[in-house]
């Protein structure tokens, strides 16, 4: 009797089950729905940048690819814009199509991540809410949205690169780790503040005391970074003196971008919750993550450090602009702080669950409820967001000029204008050129 009540308490209930499982698949066809509604096939702001660099090729597919644009090395993203225009006809579906497959990818490693360390009745839940937490609103709205593609580039390879690096209990070289390094400098080739994995792979090389690792990690490390920031001196200047000349705003907007996306229900009073977070993860980082840590400890500490550098990266290199208005698109660069939180809390969970396990099966169905009801409400608002731009450009395109233009549009209109004018000559990009503006959206 005692055996079948052990056994029984291992087992998640049917209808908990059922309710995960249930619950899952609505988010993850609201994730599809979102990514198709609100996806942006007009090329506006960067996307428009974009297209002149493929206008001005001239047959350099080095330079093309490579060269750095505002400190980013992004060859995935001109790689895709030049197969899309050559071979589609310009259609922005490749960038929005590698976002979506990206931000699957990264919900589908967190998820895994947190179902390996939870105890195995949480491990369900576990896997639903992390791949719940990374299918955001804000964070689709970067998949639907061809300029925020390479954010979800960039902390995609570099989750994978963590996860290949820590993910097993190896010391040394192996084929694992040296797929790390390769994914380590494919993120930052989709991101420039992906480069911050870097720093997290040596951290934990070093507290494993994994000498030939940690001098894999540093000589790759240097040499790809060097390589890198090579030819972008003066870039690079301009943000550490911007940095240098405003640290307390640069603090402001380091803290303001932890709490994202739920930063906007109140900027003013965000950075409360950014000092928070940011305490509990240099916490976190500091006291499960050494060398008798589990893996899964290592894993989330390894998420974690490599969120807050980001943040504390935006902070540095975002010279211009409100510290209190921190752009939503950085959101999908916490989800590995996210799930980090998460797989630590997962013992304390597994504790309620041998002490109380009504209390804990009700603890999770709320959990999940709840994370469900986000999604649906950041939905709406990444829907609306995207509806909010294509009536803009369908207004620009109309002849109509605000305040508001030049911020979402092209800082240089007539730049936009001389544009869409080549666009419309050459036919490429004209998918939503015909589409009414939905005034309902503004």
């Amino acid at each position: 009797m005692e055996r079948r009540s052990r056994a029984q308490g291992r087992l998640l209930p049917t209808w908990l089950r059922g309710l995960a499982l249930g619950l899952v698949v609505v988010n993850l066809l609201l994730a599809a729905y979102v990514v198709w509604r609100s996806a942006v096939l007009t090329p506006y702001y960067d996307d428009i940048d974009w297209i002149e660099r493929w206008r001005n090729f001239r047959g350099d597919w080095l330079a093309y690819l490579f060269q750095p644009v505002n400190l980013h090395r992004a060859p995935m993203i001109f790689g895709l814009v030049a197969f899309d225009i050559e071979v589609l006809g310009g259609t922005n579906w490749p960038l929005i199509a590698s976002g979506a497959a990206a931000l699957a990818a990264l919900a589908w490693m967190l998820a895994q991540e947190a179902g390996k360390a939870a105890p195995p009745p949480l491990a369900l839940p576990a896997v639903a809410l992390t791949a719940m937490l990374a299918l955001m609103g804000s964070n689709l709205l970067d998949a639907a949205t061809p300029i925020c593609v390479n954010y979800i580039h960039g902390v995609s390879f570099a989750v994978l690169a963590m996860v290949l690096a820590d993910g097993g209990p190896d010391h040394g070289l192996s084929w694992r780790r040296m797929a790390a390094l390769a994914a380590a400098m494919a993120a930052a080739l989709g991101d420039a503040a992906a480069l911050a994995v870097w720093p997290v792979l040596g951290l934990s090389a070093l507290r494993r005391r994994d000498w030939p690792w940690l001098a894999a990690v540093v000589a790759a490390g240097a040499a790809f970074i060097g390589a890198y920031a090579w030819g972008q001196g003066e870039n690079a200047r301009i943000s550490a003196s911007g940095a240098l000349a405003g640290p307390l705003s640069a603090l402001r907007l380091t803290l303001n971008f932890l709490p994202l996306p739920w930063t906007r229900a109140n900027v003013q009073l965000a950075w409360i919750a950014g000092l928070a977070i940011g305490l509990l993860g240099v916490a976190a980082v500091a006291l499960r993550g050494g060398c008798n840590a589990s893996r899964s400890e290592r894993i989330a500490a390894n998420f974690i450090l490599f969120s807050l550098g980001v943040a504390l990266m935006a902070g540095i290199g975002r010279t211009s602009g409100d510290p209190l208005n921190v752009p939503l698109r950085y959101g999908v660069l916490l989800a590995p702080l996210h799930a980090g939180f998460l797989i630590l809390v997962l013992p304390f969970a597994g504790e309620l669950w041998r002490a109380n396990r009504r209390a804990a099966q009700a603890l999770c169905a709320a959990v999940l409820a709840l994370a469900t009801v986000q999604n649906l409400i950041l939905a709406d608002a990444a829907i609306r967001t995207n509806d909010k731009v294509r009536t803009i450009v369908a207004d620009f395109r109309a002849g109509l000029r605000t305040e508001a233009t030049p911020l979402f549009i092209h800082p240089h209109l007539d730049k936009a204008e001389r544009a869409y004018a080549e666009m419309a000559r050459d036919g490429i990009y004209q998918r939503e050129l015909h589409l009414k503006p939905d005034r309902s959206a503004r």
